[in-house]
């Protein structure tokens, strides 16, 4: 995704490396940074926050069906 912003004449900035994901940046047409992220395999970090995130969703969504 680096290379085909470039290629799209977008600002692009990264590959930053946080340790538990690898992040892209991007600017939009208004000038806003989008970021582009992926986890970095194996990390239990990653895995955690999925999971806490996944049951924050579940529960969230529970609560606007009832």
């Amino acid at each position: 995704m680096f290379a085909a912003g470039q290629e799209a004449g977008i600002e692009t900035r990264g590959i930053s490396d946080h340790g538990f994901i690898h992040s892209i940046y991007f600017r939009d047409p208004n000038g806003y940074v989008v970021e582009l992220c992926a986890p970095v395999a194996g990390s239990e970090a990653v895995a955690s926050r999925q999971r806490k995130g996944r049951a924050v969703l579940t529960e969230w969504t529970a609560a606007r069906s009832e």
